[in-house]
């Protein structure tokens, strides 16, 4: 017979302990606290401890390794019970990407000919906020900042339909930071750099800059995004950042 209180206990502690992976407690690949501590944190039986580890476990959020204790895998949070991710649903995180790589270029190119001062301002204090968040590993602020980021270019090129369509695409997209805290130092480095190079082409009122300027960030995350997960690179970005590899120094 199932055990309903266990099963609810259980639940409550995963999101408890999600919770706090969140917020940036534990960095990926650290070790989380001995059982017995962990537990008497949270209230909870050493047994419901380890059901709740097993299951994050098998999510991808921790590593438990016998005789060393368990480590921190991924600071995204697992998918909702119920549901799975699969393959199909990675292809289309880089289904968006190639989306973006195909309109985000003109739509930069098009806001540094347009852009005015107090735009490149709000730009400017959005990046600085955007490196706190990452400093602070917040990911819920990191998102936003990088959705204000994109949404505020779009505004900038007085062009209401334009406004429409990125707000759409941003809404339910995490383009530039798909588990962000995954990735290396150096790409988590490289990818916010990118937006200070998108910024320096708008501030400067160069289109083509500019243009280069969000190929470069498109393929960086992109081509990090492939070697996390496996999907194969989009051959639409590969080929258009080939041509650009070069001059840009993409990687």
């Amino acid at each position: 017979m199932i055990n309903t209180s266990q099963l609810g206990q259980e639940t409550k502690l995963e999101e408890a302990l999600v919770g706090t992976i969140a917020q940036g407690r534990w960095r990926v690949g650290e070790r989380l606290p001995a059982e017995r501590p962990l537990a008497a944190e949270f209230n909870v039986s050493r047994n419901t401890l380890r059901s709740v580890l097993k299951r994050l476990e098998a999510k991808g959020v921790v590593s438990i390794r016998r005789g060393s204790g368990c480590y921190l895998k991924s600071i995204e949070p697992p998918p909702a019970t119920g549901t799975q991710v699969e393959d199909g649903s990675l292809a289309a995180v880089m289904a968006r990407f190639e989306a973006a790589y195909l309109f985000l270029p003109e739509l930069v190119a098009l806001a540094a000919e347009r852009i005015d001062a107090a735009t490149l301002r709000t730009l400017e204090i959005s990046i600085a906020e955007l490196g706190t968040a990452i400093v602070e590993r917040d990911m819920n602020s990191i998102k936003e900042k990088t959705r204000e980021f994109f949404c505020v270019i779009a505004r900038s090129t007085k062009n209401q339909v334009i406004v429409e369509v990125i707000q759409s695409f941003v809404a339910s997209s995490s383009l530039m930071f798909p588990r962000f805290f995954s990735f290396s130092e150096e790409e988590r480095d490289r990818m916010f750099g990118d937006f200070v190079y998108v910024f320096h082409g708008l501030k400067a009122n160069d289109p083509e800059k500019s243009r280069r300027a969000i190929v470069r960030k498109i393929f960086n995350t992109a081509n990090a995004f492939s070697k996390l997960t496996n999907i194969p690179l989009s051959p639409v970005i590969k080929d258009g950042a080939h041509r650009l590899g070069d001059r840009e120094g993409l990687s």
